[in-house]
């Protein structure tokens, strides 16, 4: 008596193994199955930059200058403070700053121009 064919994708065991290809993973034609495992990939965090909160307080007082101009006198304030602070330490938020900055320096300006129009000489 012969032995039996084994199929083709069956692995070549011994012969007290209770059934063929046990402990061992089947051979498949190539293209069918799961990919092989890849290597795990790590992404480093993208860092996260804080703004600073002085340039955030400059655009918002110069923006709100024209209530009593009081605001845009801190507006310029906080717009140098803030510069000063960012070359310091790296934060985000120099365009706010500069920002601000304009903004209570122009609310100032038409202030000036408004009290050289209005007192009579």
């Amino acid at each position: 008596m012969s032995e039996p064919e084994q199929p083709a994708n069956m692995a070549v065991t011994s012969p007290d193994a209770p059934w063929p290809g046990v402990g061992q993973a089947p051979q498949m034609p190539p293209g069918y199955g799961y990919p092989p495992p890849a290597a795990p990939h790590y992404y480093q965090p993208y860092p996260v930059r804080r703004t600073n909160g002085l340039s955030v307080a400059a655009l918002v007082c110069g923006i709100c200058g024209f209530i009593y101009f009081i605001p845009a006198i801190l507006g310029i304030v906080f717009g140098v403070i803030a510069i000063r602070q960012i070359k310091r330490d790296g934060t985000d938020g120099r365009g706010m700053a500069i920002a601000g900055l304009v903004t209570g320096m122009c609310w100032l300006a038409l202030l000036g121009l408004l009290v050289l129009l209005v007192i009579p000489r």
